[in-house]
């Protein structure tokens, strides 16, 4: 049998708090890929969880031991939203990596954190972008080779990394597919709705891909969406087959949910201006801060139903649990497209495309 590890020694997941559980399960998936796949090289994966804590006088410390670490090409699975404690504890794990002498180091950062925070907020905050990529890149101390994020909030988080450092992958295909396969269950007349003609242009393909293999063509909308700040945007016009909207169940499709005031706002626009039956929220990150929670639990609530990935874990967000529980909200696990992505990184081959 060939040896089944690559050049860069042997591969290790480290999950990060949350992830826990995901972690098991893209384990078992990369060690029995070569089982359906020949071309897969078996590859087996070691799990380590860092435990975290504070001492009396509320300093942080991490435990985190040299098995499984020294010589292995170690995954850091993780991600935001960027935290105080979020970043510190990353910092420090990547710290510990090197330390632990890790052969290499990848980070695969489901939601990029501050990745709203992409441009100046005014005169008195700069964009963070640069900032966390600055701190990411020194807690590592030269070992990270590659961060690998899902459907960025905008090119400008690319742009701050250093050229081929971080890497952008695509869940819609993913997340379109089961939406608009539950819709189908309840309706013929769907619509697909996106904030902006910029949205538009980035989904064209994956929107194809998904229409092909369901054989059905939606009606689409996109909105001319305008940016407050990082905290707030509006839609401000929509435009498309608007006259297909009476009636529709309608799946308004971003990138992420954080407060969730411009879904709230667009849901009762499309109801009470264009006629709309319901309205479906479709996001790869359920950031859901905020009072989010309440506004989407309210029985006068215009969304009707979210489906979010998890790349931000649901499982450690208790508050999150009713909504969940009612299926308000539709939970879509990633960790399918995770385990291609580990086994794709581990032995240095293409990850841009998931299929």
């Amino acid at each position: 049998m060939e040896a089944p590890y690559c050049g860069n020694g042997a591969l290790t997941l480290v999950a990060m708090p949350g992830f826990e559980g995901i972690a098991q399960l893209v384990k078992q998936k990369v060690e029995s890929m070569h089982e359906a796949d020949p071309d897969k090289k078996f590859t087996p994966v070691d799990v380590v969880f860092p435990i975290f804590g504070q001492r009396a006088s509320g300093e942080p410390y991490l435990r985190l031991g040299k098995d499984h670490i020294g010589g292995h090409d170690c995954v850091v699975i993780a991600s935001g939203p960027g935290t105080y404690e979020m970043l510190m504890q990353l910092y420090i794990v990547l710290k510990y990596l090197k330390g632990r002498h890790a052969q290499r180091i990848g980070i695969v950062c489901g939601y990029f954190p501050l990745s709203r925070s992409d441009k100046d907020e005014g005169s008195l905050e700069f964009a963070m972008m640069r900032p966390i990529m600055d701190l990411i890149m020194e807690g590592s101390e030269g070992k990270l080779i590659r961060i690998i994020s899902a459907d960025l909030h905008s090119p400008q988080v690319v742009a701050a990394a250093p050229i081929g450092l971080l890497v952008e992958v695509s869940l819609v295909r993913r997340l379109l597919t089961r939406t608009i396969e539950d819709a189908r269950k309840e309706t013929d007349k769907i619509c697909l709705a996106l904030p902006d003609d910029g949205a538009a242009n980035r989904i064209k393909g994956a929107m194809e891909e998904v229409q092909d293999k369901l054989q059905v063509q939606l009606a689409t909308v996109f909105g001319a969406k305008r940016r407050i700040s990082s905290r707030s945007s509006e839609i401000k016009q929509l435009f498309g087959d608007l006259h297909l909207l009476r009636d529709a169940t309608v799946i308004c499709l971003d990138d992420e949910i954080a407060t969730g005031g411009t879904n709230i706002n667009a849901a009762t626009s499309l109801k009470k201006e264009y006629g709309a039956k319901q309205v479906w929220a479709a996001v790869t990150h359920g950031v859901m801060c905020g009072e989010a929670p309440q506004l989407f639990a309210l029985p006068k609530c215009p969304v009707d139903r979210i489906y979010a990935m998890d790349t931000i874990p649901f499982d450690c967000r208790p508050h999150l649990t009713p909504l969940i529980a009612s299926n308000k909200l539709i939970v879509i696990s990633w960790w399918e497209d995770l385990s291609w992505i580990v086994y794709h990184h581990h032995w240095e081959k293409n990850i841009r495309e998931i299929r």
